[in-house]
């Protein structure tokens, strides 16, 4: 069964677009604002409650952290990507001071994300948006049914995902993505679909579709401990799964990535930089960067974030080195999850071997059973077997 549980990450859509080639500048920025109104029942993320001091801080100590690491960035970058926690929950002016801080970063084709909940937007929060440059909102709706919301501990009803929706086109941001959760707990196929069709309705320009995981230290990863909650049968995620794709398609979207789907032009650039292992530079709490091998991960810790910071020292963070075959292995499980598969050529050219060479225990076996699927260009994981794309992916990294 899949789940996926990545923060969420101008290109032209080409042929090309799977093989790029390694940047060893960051091509993109994850600013990750550890404040939520409230904690969701399922989220493993690192945030903490709303508080308006610290929350000034952090907005002066992350403009602080991306200024002394531009060094690491490409001019302009690809992609800048807001998240969290809730960065709306910032409010507007907060959020418009953090927003401030990234705009000599920007560029003219620069793909500018924030994320948010609805609950949090407001005409106000929508023109604070426009204004900043963003030019890309992705909603975390997860249902439009207020009984699911409410298993969920999530702080908006689905009248107030309607009106953020609104809101936002009113200001001026067209490209507006919704995530959606199924495998929720009372969650039927009929509510599930109806799900899908009003993201669709309301003319959604990407859809992300993630089921929902029982964290061990969560509410919900709790409940499930206790016996207070029941994990979906797979073979019911499993139809709610091409449920979303058939949904999906059927409104002509995209299905480019296991679990995401996108209108024309409106493939999500910043989570194709993580997909294809490249360069990227996390600023906050609890954000990772990956730039030249270097896995880099700020400690989920705001008060030591923000001491050291305002200190004039680097976040403290853990690092670690990817090289070799483990390189190799995760930027194949990485491309793979891509519906056009992984490009071969440019996999070869960053590791002087092909990709069926590196891994041929794993790529022939799920070659004969029809999971993957070679071609002289592509490696691709067939549309059957996505459901079930952590096997496949986790034998590659096992055989490395």
């Amino acid at each position: 069964m899949f789940q996926y549980n990545l923060y969420s990450m101008g290109l032209a859509q080409s042929s090309k677009q799977n093989c790029g080639q390694d940047a060893s500048l960051a091509a993109a920025i994850y600013l990750h604002v550890p404040f939520c109104v409230a904690k969701c029942r399922y989220c493993d993320f690192y945030s903490a409650p709303f508080d308006g001091p610290t929350a000034m801080a952090y907005v002066r100590a992350a403009g602080m952290e991306l200024q002394s690491n531009a060094s690491h960035l490409s001019q302009p970058p690809r992609s800048i990507f807001v998240g969290g926690g809730t960065p709306t929950s910032l409010g507007h002016r907060m959020l418009g001071r953090l927003l401030e801080a990234l705009a000599p970063y920007r560029g003219s084709e620069t793909e500018f994300t924030v994320e948010a909940n609805p609950g949090t937007i407001d005409p106000v929060m929508a023109a604070t948006l426009a204004e900043a440059g963003v030019n890309r909102v992705s909603l975390g709706v997860q249902s439009f049914h207020d009984d699911e919301l409410a298993a969920l501990g999530r702080i908006h009803t689905a009248d107030q995902a309607h009106l953020a929706v609104a809101l936002l086109r009113q200001a001026g941001l067209a490209n507006i993505g919704i995530d959606l959760m199924y495998a929720l707990p009372r969650q039927t196929m009929h509510s599930w679909r109806e799900s899908l069709a009003q993201a669709a309705g309301l003319g959604a320009s990407h859809l992300s579709c993630y089921a929902l995981s029982f964290e061990p230290q969560t509410p919900l990863g709790k409940d499930l401990a206790a016996g207070r909650a029941v994990e979906m049968d797979e073979s019911m995620q499993k139809d709610l799964y091409y449920a979303a794709i058939e949904s999906a398609e059927a409104a002509g979207m995209e299905h480019y990535e296991i679990s995401n789907f996108a209108s024309a032009g409106r493939r999500c650039v910043h989570n194709l930089t993580y997909w294809r292992n490249e360069s990227y530079l996390g600023i906050g709490p609890a954000a990772a960067s990956y730039i030249n091998g270097e896995r880099r991960t700020n400690h989920s810790d705001l008060q030591g974030y923000l001491a050291t910071i305002t200190d004039g020292r680097p976040a403290p963070a853990g690092s670690e080195s990817l090289s070799g075959r483990r390189l190799m292995a995760e930027t194949a499980m990485l491309g793979l999850r891509m519906t056009e598969g992984l490009c071969r050529q440019a996999f070869e050219s960053r590791f002087s071997q092909d990709i069926l060479s590196a891994f041929p225990r794993s790529t022939s076996r799920y070659i004969q059973l029809g999971a993957l699927e070679a071609s002289p260009q592509r490696l691709a994981i067939a549309k059957p077997f996505l459901f079930v794309a952590d096997t496949i992916l986790a034998d590659i990294v096992a055989e490395a």
